[in-house]
C-alpha cells in the first residue's frame, strides 16, 4: 500500500519534469565571407568593371593584388583607381573609390546591402602601356 501511494505521488512529479521539450540551438545568422578574384586588361585611360551578387548586408573588401604588362612578369608600379558601386547599363556607378598600387592587404572596404554590385578598375592617369590588373575581393 505504501508503494502505491509513493508511485501516485511520483507520477505527477515525473510527468512535469518530462513535459518540457529540449530547446533547439538558435542560429547566429552569420555566414562565411566569399573570396573571389578576377583580372582585367586596361589600356591607358581605360575603365573596366566586374559585377557580383551579395546575399545580405555585409562588408565588402577589395584589393589590387598585382599589376603587370601582358607577357612580362615584372610588376608595374603605376596606381589604379578601384571603386565599389552599382552596375548601370554598360558601366559601374561608383559610390566609393580610392587610388591604390598593388598590395597584400585590403585597400577598399565598405558595407553594402544585398543585391548586385560592381567593382570598377580605372587607370589613374599614369599608365604608359596596357596592363593586367588582378583584383581579389570578399563579400557575402
Amino acid at each position: 500500500m505504501m508503494t502505491k501511494r509513493l508511485l501516485l505521488l511520483l507520477v505527477p512529479v515525473l510527468a512535469i519534469a518530462c513535459g518540457s521539450s529540449p530547446s533547439t540551438p538558435s542560429s547566429t545568422g552569420t555566414t562565411t565571407p566569399i573570396t573571389e578574384s578576377f583580372e582585367v586588361t586596361l589600356a591607358p585611360g581605360d575603365t573596366a568593371f566586374y559585377s557580383f551578387s551579395q546575399s545580405s548586408a555585409a562588408s565588402v573588401t577589395v584589393t589590387l593584388t598585382s599589376l603587370v604588362r601582358p607577357g612580362r612578369a615584372a610588376a608595374v608600379a603605376a596606381p589604379l583607381t578601384i571603386g565599389l558601386g552599382t552596375p548601370a547599363g554598360e558601366g559601374c556607378t561608383v559610390t566609393d573609390s580610392t587610388e591604390v598600387t598593388p598590395a597584400l592587404t585590403s585597400q577598399l572596404a565598405t558595407t553594402m546591402g544585398a543585391g548586385v554590385h560592381c567593382i570598377s578598375v580605372t587607370d589613374a592617369g599614369q599608365l604608359a602601356d596596357a596592363v593586367i590588373a588582378s583584383i581579389r575581393f570578399t563579400h557575402q
